[in-house]
């Protein structure tokens, strides 16, 4: 209880609604003097401060010396609070899209012990194990950890071990990936050429249980279709050869009776520009956004 010696001021200070007095060995006093008035601070831990759900105190003077308490005011920075089991919201990483999830940073205290946690898909409430858990937080810090990676739109952190924790922070690690979808599907458009142009070959990467239909669509020229046998779930590049064709406008649809993924980034459409010796271009005219790295 420290006791400010000009003022005959002793002051308590509580936590846990009253039933624990703060040690007088982590509390240090400060005293200054401003426009007639004395202020003074408290400090907790040297100044680490001091954990706690509520916070009250008991201020105590003798009545006869005039003495008068103006405020008080605790200065608080809101903290989590300990959990044991409680799961995390659902994590996106700031955007819907579907990802390639590698694993998560996290910001958290286990006090010192081992803590056991794992992520859960959104999508189908799959658990995936991390592969630095269980883990240990010594106070307030940031860990990484890695897991065998998964496609989700969002995840959250779920632990059953009865380990108290607090939790600050968590950041998923991940690269975009294509959505799984029934039909993608470009307008008409000169994919970038002048003039008369011609297609000749593509690169279909994609991921499909069903086969797919390809279409192409020209301004003046007959609709072509071709049939792309499934991948089998697994992830894989198409290659098709495309019959003669010769068109200013061109369009390109991409469907199934199951939802598939398609590649945009490894798509490779052969394009050249009517009676031209040169190279063919490769365009990307469709397909979701995917991304090589890992930093986990």
């Amino acid at each position: 209880m420290p006791v400010i010696n000009d003022l005959s001021l002793t002051i308590s200070p509580y936590t846990s609604l009253y039933n624990s007095l703060v040690p007088d060995a982590i509390i240090s006093a400060n005293e200054t003097t401003s426009e007639g008035r004395n202020q003074i601070v408290l400090d907790f831990n040297g100044g680490n401060g001091l954990f706690g759900r509520d916070f009250g105190t008991v201020f105590q003077w003798p009545t006869n010396l005039g003495i008068i308490l103006y405020a008080w005011q605790p200065s608080l920075i809101p903290q989590p609070e300990g959990v044991f089991g409680r799961a995390t919201d659902w994590i996106d990483g700031g955007t819907s899209l579907d990802k390639f999830i590698q694993g998560i940073r996290i910001e958290a205290d286990t006090f010192g012990h081992a803590k056991t946690f794992q992520l859960q898909s959104s999508d189908d409430l799959s658990l995936h194990p991390l592969l630095e858990a269980p883990a240990t937080f010594n106070g307030q810090s940031i860990k990484s950890f890695s897991c065998a990676p998964f496609v989700a739109h969002s995840v959250r952190v779920v632990s059953t071990d009865g380990v108290e924790w607090r939790v600050w922070s968590t950041d998923i690690v991940f690269q975009p990936f294509p959505s799984a979808c029934l039909n993608w599907q470009t307008e008409l458009t000169s994919l970038g050429g002048v003039g008369w142009q011609h297609v000749r070959q593509m690169n279909i990467p994609h991921i499909s249980t069903a086969d797919l239909t390809l279409v192409l669509s020209f301004d003046q020229w007959p609709t072509q279709t071709r049939t792309i046998t499934n991948s089998g779930g697994l992830q894989t590049k198409t290659r098709v050869t495309l019959p003669a064709n010769k068109f200013k406008l061109m369009g390109l649809q991409l469907s199934s009776t199951q939802p598939f993924r398609l590649f945009q980034e490894d798509v490779e459409l052969k394009v050249k520009d009517w009676g031209s010796m040169g190279a063919y271009r490769i365009i990307k005219p469709f397909g979701g956004k995917a991304s090589l790295g890992a930093e986990v």
